[in-house]
């Protein structure tokens, strides 16, 4: 049975979560080191002021925990969700156990730059990205032995069709809803929709909302914090129109988000920012419906509102895309097939080495050479 030390936060709904209870589902004897249990979620800023002062102290014991976990488990391979606390020093010691380090990495690299991410990513043997490009300076700040694209996924224990009553409809109902955090972007699209459709029934859950948004007319849809776990599936399922926003910054602009794969995999039906990679995941019109400017999206949820029957085809069809190919039971399945294939070439190379009068494949050759780097796209 294939050991695993997975390192991420394990709270009923996050991704990491998801991997995690995907890997045991797969077979894997996993031992998790959840960083909450360490770093706590403050939401005071008095709160995070003092945490700050601490901080370097508890990446030192959380480190620590990590080294002492993988001495007693003796694990095959690590693998750690973004990983945002774990030192290159931890790293380079579980190396010398022998352990294969990987590190599936959630978010935009180029915001790894200036953390310990920096210094960390480089240890790996593989980085499984849910990009397919680096962003800025990233590529050249920042070089990985290996890097894989692993899109996100959904949890099939969370994210999946369930029923709701009267009580959640009141509490989730709505016409349109947005469940992300806050960021400029997201903020300045839901603005100009509401400039066009002031009248509209949007509901807005997420982190960051209350503390950063500007506009009055978005301010006057927030709806609360950041839903997770059932509640956040029930959201969904009780929303007439899921909106998929890409966001970010305008150098760092997403393609696809968790939400992708989510709201699908919920059976809601969702209008989704169009994407060249969105497009290749899902049939515009037929299993998502995409839109391009504030304009748009304004006239196709007109269009989608007045059309339920229409809506919830393509919400049923979403689903069967989505269900079960972009699980991350699946995810994880492809990082188990790389570790696999890494070491059935690893111990080919070996053999060739030990045994003289055996010519290594052209392939052997190449993997025992200079490290794969991958360079971002223009």
């Amino acid at each position: 049975m294939l050991r695993v030390l997975f390192l991420g936060e394990n709270w009923y709904g996050s991704c990491a979560r998801a991997c995690c209870y995907a890997l045991r589902r797969r077979g894997c004897e996993v031992m998790d080191v959840d960083a909450q249990t360490i770093f706590p979620q403050l939401r005071m800023k008095s709160s995070r002021v003092a945490l700050r002062l601490i901080m370097k102290q508890l990446i030192r014991e959380y480190n620590q925990q990590v080294v002492d976990a993988a001495a007693q488990f003796q694990p095959d391979l690590l693998l750690a969700f973004k990983g945002s606390y774990v030192t290159a020093i931890t790293l380079r010691e579980l190396r010398r156990y022998g352990i294969a380090l990987y590190n599936y990495y959630p978010d935009r690299m180029v915001f790894a730059c200036n953390t310990l991410l920096e210094d960390s990513i480089p240890e790996y043997d593989c980085v499984f990205d849910t990009k397919r490009f680096w962003d800025g300076d990233a590529g050249k700040r920042i070089r990985v032995r290996n890097s894989v694209f692993i899109p996100h996924g959904y949890d099939p224990e969370v994210h999946r069709l369930m029923r709701v009553d009267a009580r959640d409809t009141r509490q989730y109902g709505c016409d349109v809803g947005v469940i992300a955090t806050h960021v400029p972007m997201k903020e300045q699209v839901l603005h100009e929709l509401l400039k066009l459709r002031p009248r509209l029934d949007l509901h807005i859950w997420g982190r960051q909302w209350y503390e950063y948004c500007r506009s009055n007319r978005v301010r006057e849809c927030l709806r609360g914090t950041a839903l997770t776990g059932v509640g956040y599936a029930k959201a969904i399922h009780s929303t007439s129109i899921n909106l998929g926003i890409l966001g970010v910054t305008p150098e760092a602009k997403d393609e696809t988000t968790t939400r992708t794969y989510e709201i699908p995999a919920c059976g809601g039906f969702m209008l989704h920012e169009r994407s060249p990679e969105v497009l290749q995941l899902y049939k515009e019109d037929e299993e998502i419906a995409c839109f391009s400017s504030p304009q748009e999206l304004a006239e196709k949820i007109d269009y989608y509102l007045a059309h339920p029957e229409e809506r919830e085809a393509i919400a049923v069809a979403g689903y069967r895309r989505c269900v079960p190919a972009y699980s991350y039971d699946n995810r994880t399945a492809e990082i188990l097939r790389w570790h696999e294939q890494q070491q059935q070439e690893g111990s080919e190379v070996a053999a060739a080495v030990t045994d003289p009068s055996r010519k290594p494949e052209a392939s052997e050759a190449r993997s025992v050479g200079s490290p794969k780097r991958r360079k971002p796209e223009a």
